[in-house]
């Protein structure tokens, strides 16, 4: 075996509270951690691949159908899986206000519905070789536009006209390093998702790298069309 370069983060929380509701109606059902990918429940995808990286603790921030996700757990003997709870929907950094006084190292985050292939130990020494407070998982994305771009003056005089352009953009799959102080900038039980905490790191002059895969390298199985793929494909 290949031993995975760089070096070691300990614990990962992965954001398991949403509804699901792109992956409807299996998720009236199941929690979408719990959807099956190769007889495997996602999460326990995730799992495997921190396990690989030697990360020891794993933390569930849980809320719709948490009681199903914790019976899961309790009969499966994971014993480096714990949870914070919502008590109701926070959105995705939300429930993080809640681990401010329990963790004091930098953590991996993760949305529960993305599927990676992130050399985890690299990009924790990307974070740390670059001093940054925040760490992004970015990808490359080109987008066609299927139609005719107009491009107009102010006077309603059209200045040029592409034909089908391309675009190429970076965007953030959900897969983060956080250092914990970043906690504090989280309000107390009111919903904020990660693009308000990342603007709000900006605005405090934190220091925020980007750390880009292909987008060969990832897959947001949160949605029916690459998840059918995901499924087709195995």
């Amino acid at each position: 075996n290949i031993q995975p370069k760089g070096r070691n983060i300990n614990t990962a929380v992965i954001m398991a509270g949403g509804k699901g509701r792109r992956l409807k109606p299996f998720t009236q059902l199941l929690p979408k951690p719990l959807i099956p990918i190769k007889e495997k429940p996602i999460v326990d995808h995730l799992i495997d691949r921190f396990s690989k990286y030697k990360v020891k603790k794993i933390i569930l921030s849980v809320n719709d159908k948490s009681n199903i996700l914790k019976a899961y757990f309790s009969n499966n003997l994971k014993k480096n899986i714990s949870f914070i709870e919502e008590k109701k929907p926070l959105g995705t950094a939300g429930s993080l206000y809640l681990l401010k006084d329990k963790i004091d190292k930098d953590f991996l985050l993760t949305n529960c519905d993305i599927l990676a292939d992130i050399e985890i130990n690299n990009f924790y020494s990307f974070h740390k070789n670059n001093k940054n407070d925040i760490s992004i998982v970015v990808s490359a994305k080109k987008y066609t536009v299927p139609y005719g771009v107009c491009f107009v003056d102010k006077k309603g005089l059209l200045s040029n006209i592409k034909e089908k352009p391309n675009y190429n953009f970076f965007i953030n799959i959900g897969f983060y390093i956080i250092n914990p102080k970043i906690l504090s900038l989280i309000p107390k039980n009111k919903y904020f998702d990660m693009p308000d905490l990342i603007s709000s790191s900006i605005k405090k002059s934190f220091k925020i790298g980007a750390y880009p895969i292909q987008d060969k390298e990832w897959i947001d199985v949160g949605q029916w069309s690459e998840l059918k793929k995901v499924l087709e494909k195995f």
